[in-house]
């Protein structure tokens, strides 16, 4: 493999900050233009240097923005959300050994560090940007509404080589490992995995239809994205958590029809802690339509029964119930991560009802065996490789998909590195989940 390093990153850069985000025209105002090349080379080099280093002995972790103070909160909308800026009296150069002092100084999950490009001043370092965490849920999940940091360029130094380039909160690109992966590569957003999961879309749908306490006078309608918008939080929010957790995990999910297989013994998994159909495994199912009724009855009341409601209202809404609702979700996403904690996989159906933990899979790939590593979305674009560089538990989700085509995995070694794998065009096949796949 080919190594990518910043100006690799730069000339991607470059690549995606023209196609602009959706309705926003990057010609406006000047700070959502780029600088030279050059300018952004040594930007992201140096950025991509102090990430290498250790200021006494700590690792650093933090994040950059390329803006004026008066760019940040131009609206004023940001001020309630903890939105503000900290000007030095004298601006720093931008170097490797302020960002080396700076750094820890900086919390990564609530500050900035705010920088700005003159010509024959160069880059410099004009102060402190506090943002709050609430641009977190980008990438761990959530519900809550981001805050509005301007469309300008960032760079988040994550670790020794790891940088992540954006727009505001809106992750580009992701440069990891010498390799950069961006959205074009995110399998979350694939027509495959939609069709996956419509069945369950559907039953959802159908089964809000016949809630006795409908009223279809009173209200509104839901969007039929708004479920798979909830689910992919969830998702984001268990990869997160089990990545967070520095033990590693693997989630397997077995299509319709085939759970009774699992439920009992078989020649493919062996659950180790398996739950009794009787106790109530499809929680998430129970709040989600829960999430519905309430969804539909609020903005019924508020916009009529035309009104189709969506996540955007899900976001703005501020009752207790909802609220309350959108705690049990995560802690429920929470408490499915966590049981990987136990050697072996977590095992759910489509719906993510859960039908144990601890699964040992019986056989794993040969060492001389092949998978492909997807290069985009739907897979067609693939990379062969084998499998002599990952561990058992990798090789064991790799044999299972290879043996039942059906099933899905999402596996998250202990370094954090995580993969979807499932069975695709007659090869097993992964694709790489990183922050940006959260975008």
């Amino acid at each position: 493999m080919v190594h990518k390093y910043p100006k690799d990153l730069v000339q991607e850069l470059t690549v995606l900050w023209r196609l602009g985000p959706p309705g926003m025209e990057v010609s406006g105002s000047g700070y959502r233009r780029l600088p030279d090349a050059e300018v952004l080379e040594e930007l992201v080099s140096t950025a991509y240097q102090v990430s290498q280093m250790q200021e006494e002995a700590r690792g650093l972790r933090f994040r950059l923005m390329l803006c004026e103070p008066e760019d940040v909160d131009e609206d004023g909308f940001g001020e309630a959300l903890g939105l503000f800026t900290l000007n030095f009296t004298v601006p720093r150069p931008y170097n490797e050994y302020e960002l080396l002092k700076l750094g820890p100084s900086i919390d990564y999950n609530n500050s900035l560090i705010g920088m700005r490009y003159r010509k024959g001043e160069g880059l410099q370092i004009w102060g402190l940007i506090h943002s709050g965490s609430r641009w977190m849920h980008v990438i761990h999940g959530g519900s809550k509404q981001a805050t509005p940091l301007p469309p300008a360029l960032g760079v988040n130094i994550l670790g020794s080589g790891r940088l992540i380039v954006c727009r505001g909160v809106e992750i580009l690109a992701q440069l990891s490992g010498g390799k950069i992966i961006s959205p074009s590569t995110n399998v979350f957003r694939s027509q495959w995995v939609a069709r996956r999961f419509g069945q369950v879309r559907s039953e959802l749908a159908a089964m809000h239809e016949e809630n006795p306490r409908r009223d279809p006078g009173e209200w509104a309608r839901i969007d039929p994205s708004f479920i798979p918008a909830l689910y992919l939080e969830f998702f984001k929010h268990v990869i997160s958590t089990v990545r967070r957790s520095g033990h590693g995990g693997t989630i397997i999910s077995f299509p319709a029809g085939m759970d009774d297989m699992v439920t009992h013994d078989n020649p493919y998994i062996d659950l180790k802690y398996r739950f009794d159909e009787g106790t109530p495994r499809n929680q998430l199912r129970k709040i989600v339509l829960r999430i519905m009724e309430v969804l539909a009855r609020n903005c019924g009341r508020l916009y009529g029964p035309e009104y189709l409601a969506g996540w955007k209202d899900y976001v703005s809404l501020q009752t207790e119930e909802l609220a309350q609702l959108d705690e049990r979700v995560f802690k429920y996403a929470r408490f499915i991560a966590r049981l990987t904690g136990v050697d072996g996989a977590v095992v759910t159906t489509e719906g993510l009802e859960i039908i144990g933990f601890g699964g040992i899979i019986q056989g794993t790939m040969e060492m001389g065996g092949i998978v492909a590593r997807a290069l985009d979305p739907e897979g067609v674009r693939r990379q062969v490789e084998r499998v002599e560089s990952v561990g058992t538990r990798h090789r064991s989700l790799y044999y299972l998909c290879h043996k039942l085509h059906d099933v899905l995995g999402i596996i998250v070694s202990q370094d954090a590195k995580a993969s979807v794998v499932t069975w695709n065009t007659e090869k097993v096949t992964f694709w790489d989940v990183i922050p940006i796949d959260f975008a």
